[in-house]
């Protein structure tokens, strides 16, 4: 399937998806992020979750690893849909959040961070296929974000469902994940 008609069925799945469903998956997302070994990060950029959008709740997470790995930085982003690029702040209890038009939690205040000094980013994504392309929401701005950041930079996915076996127009300028997390398995590309 090509990029469009996968966001369109994935987009669909997660929206049939029921409260009950999504707490599961959340949970058995939010063990798989626990198992992973973030001793080694200074700085781990995450989304912010899209409640509408039933996207995996970063809460927990980010709370779980500010009591486990209190030096680790936690990285946001406040998105600019003139430009569509991303700035990135350090996000920690002190940050005053704000939604906005499109229902994006979004820093008010902290510190500005420069992309290259993150280690690892977790990325929405909708589905990806089994060599690490991703389907995201069409609009390029974690594609645009990873070419800003280090070579070595970690790139994780989340999403509730399998990867699928291929999407048929991958283009140039898509970047894939390096790391897929979903409620069953860790995918490594």
């Amino acid at each position: 399937m090509d990029k469009s008609s996968l966001r369109v069925h994935y987009k669909q799945k997660r929206n049939d998806l029921t409260d009950e469903a999504i707490a599961s998956l959340d949970l058995a997302l939010l063990a798989q992020l626990k198992s992973w070994d973030w001793s080694a990060y200074n700085y781990v950029h995450c989304f912010l979750s899209i409640e509408k959008f039933k996207e995996f709740n970063t809460k927990a997470f980010i709370s779980w690893i500010w009591k486990v790995y209190p030096n680790l930085k936690i990285v946001v982003s406040k998105s600019d849909f003139a430009t569509q690029e991303m700035e990135h702040f350090i996000y920690d209890q002190e940050t005053h959040l704000e939604v906005n038009s499109w229902g994006i939690p979004e820093p008010v205040n902290g510190l500005k961070i420069n992309p290259n000094e993150i280690d690892a980013v977790i990325t929405p994504l909708l589905v990806t296929d089994i060599q690490g392309n991703r389907i995201g929401y069409g609009k390029g701005f974690y594609d645009r974000f990873f070419t800003l950041c280090r070579e070595d930079l970690v790139k994780i996915g989340l999403s509730y469902f399998e990867p699928v076996t291929a999407i048929d127009d991958v283009s140039a300028w898509d970047i894939p994940i390096d790391v897929l997390l979903t409620p069953h398995q860790i995918y490594t590309f």
